[in-house]
């Protein structure tokens, strides 16, 4: 509603019906007079004058040739304008789906902030009864201070995710928002859905390069209609003063004539061949374009129902006791270590191994969402939910300026 790209395309969807409004219209009359005297030469008093009005008929169907190609190009400026709004999802889908992976992420380190924080203030204190080293306070202060240092970059990507996703929108910089809900795995059941029989009949940019036939053929029979110029039919009037000499001497005569003319102009040099070529190899550029973009929107829906399957399946291992059992091996570690079973090293690596492993289905989980939007995107669906992100409007309390 708001992108200022969108909005400057629907002004060129409004330019195109203009185009069309003027390629309807008739050619207007032409008036024509003449007026003749003899005053600079014998000066006798002769003059003549002439008028009339003529009217350009196109017989050869240039009008609706040129309302035809006008009628093509407005429907082109539309699938453009869809084709537009189907790129711009895609982009603000992505940064969504980044900004929630982001949240994912920093809840990931806020987690580890939290645990190396407790286990500091447990090696201070195991420091002052003899029970700890100074270079376990050492190995978990740098651990601590890594998920410190994480947390604040992704803090930066996140703001900056933030104003990519307003700059989409065509909000200001300074508004603000909390993305919700959180990222969850969902698988989708029916991705046969989304096919690539269905990507040929909805993409707007497929349809707009078949359009790009239409409109040479369009072209072929507006340059045929233009080999053969208006034809001119007219009517005039016209009075002549003549003054004659004779031994009487000079006699004045009055000539006054109404009359009718036309105008056909002969097609002999100019036939328009050039403009013709010209429209013919833009129908076989269009072809052509036409059969390569079907192949990469093959590729495409291809390469992400692919995707969407091979990350599908890996998730559910991860669901399936990886992370359930990695976080339970933390927690036995960390129980060794209060019993003075293992050491701070032990803790650091299980905690390493653990914040591995989550970030690594974070990513896995980024990367399904992106392969289920792509797929969305390549079949020219891109207005439904995709899995458990459901669009929600949030309205901000009286008051709040957010």
């Amino acid at each position: 509603e708001n992108n200022r790209d969108l909005s400057a395309t629907r002004i060129r969807a409004d330019e195109a019906k203009a185009r069309l409004e003027q390629a309807s219209l008739y050619p207007n009359p032409e008036l024509e007079s003449d007026f003749g005297f003899d005053t600079f030469f014998a000066n006798d008093g002769e003059r003549s004058f002439a008028a009339g009005i003529n009217q350009p008929f196109s017989l050869s169907g240039r009008i609706g040739a040129q309302k035809t190609v006008a009628s093509v190009d407005v429907k082109r400026t539309l699938a453009d304008l869809h084709n537009l709004e189907r790129i711009l999802a895609n982009n603000v889908r992505f940064s969504f789906i980044n900004l929630l992976i982001l949240e994912k992420q920093l809840k990931l380190q806020e987690t580890l902030i939290q645990l190396n924080s407790e286990l500091l203030e447990e090696i201070k204190k195991g420091i002052a009864e003899g029970l700890a080293s100074q270079q376990d306070l050492n190995a978990v202060a740098i651990a601590l201070q890594q998920a410190l240092q994480e947390k604040e970059v992704l803090i930066a990507q996140r703001k900056s995710n933030i104003l990519k996703i307003n700059n989409l929108l065509g909000l200001p910089p300074s508004f603000n928002f909390d993305p919700q809900p959180e990222l969850t795995y969902e698988a989708v059941k029916d991705l046969k859905y989304y096919n690539i029989e269905r990507a040929y009949a909805l993409r707007p940019d497929l349809k707009f390069a078949e359009l790009d036939i239409e409109l040479a053929e369009a072209d072929v029979n507006l340059a045929k209609a233009l080999r053969f110029e208006d034809v001119k039919a007219g009517i005039f009037y016209a009075n002549d003063r003549l003054v004659l000499d004779s031994a009487d001497g000079q006699i004045t005569d009055s000539d006054q004539q109404i009359g009718f003319k036309v105008t056909v102009p002969l097609p002999i040099f100019d036939r328009k061949q050039g403009l013709i070529r010209e429209a013919y190899a833009r129908k076989k550029r269009a072809e052509e374009n036409v059969e390569a973009l079907k192949l990469t929107i093959s590729q495409e829906v291809s390469d992400a129902h692919n995707r969407a399957v091979t990350l599908s399946e890996l998730l559910k291992t991860y669901q399936t006791g990886i992370l359930k059992t990695s976080e339970d091996n933390v927690k036995l570690v960390e129980d060794g270590f209060r019993q003075g079973l293992v050491g701070i090293v032990d803790v650091i690596q299980s905690r390493q191994q653990f914040a591995a492993l989550t970030s690594s289905y974070i990513n896995a989980l980024r990367d399904y969402y992106i392969a289920l939007n792509d797929l969305q995107i390549s079949t020219g669906i891109y207005k439904e939910p995709i899995g458990s992100i459901k669009t929600k409007e949030i309205k901000p309390d009286a008051g709040e300026k957010n």
